[in-house]
């Protein structure tokens, strides 16, 4: 945990156009950033567990106690995508694994949401590994923990990539779904989740023989399955619902050949 990693920063292009920074808005909120950074962005407890350790997110506005005067874009991006902090050390419980594929231009409209949001002063709450926390990490239970140390950070990443009904843009937003539902997308126990969580569900082809693309889409748009069935936290229908057509019928796509 207090391995320090060093990772080239690469430059990030800059967007203040309305519209960018409404995209920038839709993909802090669909990428679900809000779970542990707060709809506005000024941090909140994510897990706080006797066992697990207490965890909170950072505050992401250029208030007092918040992080965003401190760090240049090319920072703020080695930090969504590969889970180092500016010190070089692993941020704990970042999951870059979701966001290492993350594109230049996407994140770059990302990080320019996020200097447009409203100053809030709010100090960093805690972020404390407790024993039962340490041990999965230590047995591997909880890779997320440091996300930084299964990370590729000599990966090239990509300058941006055309929305469209494809498998290559599918995979593109599949990786959002890894942080609780592996790397396979075939579910199970949550990565560091408090035991009363229950396991992700397969999203694979044969977790979803259920579903047409329709019902598929129309479950991440209410959150009702087609049997009527409510989908419950933590499962984050809300911020997903807020992808694209195109990103959902991508996703299904590449889904249907996994």
């Amino acid at each position: 945990m207090n391995k320090t990693y060093e990772v080239k920063s690469v430059p990030i292009p800059k967007f203040s156009k309305p519209v960018d920074l409404a995209e920038g808005k839709r993909l802090y909120q669909s990428r679900g950033c809000g779970d542990c950074h707060d709809i506005d962005g000024s941090g909140r407890t994510f897990i706080e567990d006797p066992a697990l350790g207490r965890f909170s997110g950072s505050n992401l506005t250029s208030g007092k106690g918040g992080i965003l005067t401190e760090r240049t874009d090319e920072e703020l991006a080695i930090a969504i995508r590969h889970g180092v902090g500016k010190n070089g050390r692993a941020l704990l419980f970042m999951p870059s694994t979701d966001f290492q594929g993350i594109t230049n231009e996407d994140v770059g409209k990302l990080i320019a949401f996020l200097r447009s949001l409203p100053v809030v002063n709010k100090p960093q709450g805690d972020l404390k590994a407790g024993p039962l926390g340490r041990f999965l990490f230590l047995i591997g239970e909880i890779p997320v923990f440091v996300s930084a140390e299964i990370i590729n950070h000599e990966a090239i990443h990509l300058t941006n990539i055309t929305p469209s009904i494809s498998l290559e843009y599918g995979k593109y937003v599949a990786s959002t779904c890894t942080g609780c539902h592996g790397f396979s997308l075939k579910g199970g126990p949550i990565q560091g989740a408090p035991p009363e969580w229950p396991p992700a569900q397969d999203i694979s082809k044969n977790g979803l023989t259920h579903y047409s693309e329709a019902s598929f889409i129309q479950t991440i748009r209410t959150g009702k399955r087609p049997d009527g069935s409510e989908m419950k936290f933590p499962m984050p229908w809300k911020s997903l619902g807020q992808l694209t057509d195109t990103e959902l019928k991508a996703l299904w796509k590449y889904l249907q050949t996994i």
